[in-house]
């Protein structure tokens, strides 16, 4: 969801909701990744809004998967120098 107004004009402001191809662009997704399903029809834009409010964006995973190999290289590292 997206509220604009200026500033003196509230009153006349609007919401405006994203769609689901902005919401999976925020999540770092490919255009239409959620319009079809497994078999091949299209999803109704309710489900598509579900699926992306249960996703996880896919920079926030490439930085903490990112992380993770970080700390298992420097541990591992660290192993090879004690032995």
């Amino acid at each position: 969801m997206f509220a604009y107004w200026e500033d003196g004009k509230e009153e006349e402001g609007f919401i405006r909701y994203l769609t689901p191809i902005e919401c999976e662009r925020l999540m770092g997704l490919p255009d239409n990744y959620t319009k079809y399903g497994v078999d091949g029809n299209i999803i109704l834009d309710s489900a598509r809004y579900k699926a992306l409010g249960n996703a996880i964006a896919l920079p926030c995973v490439e930085y903490i998967m990112a992380g993770i190999k970080d700390e298992f290289l420097t541990s591992a590292q660290n192993e090879q120098k004690l032995e």
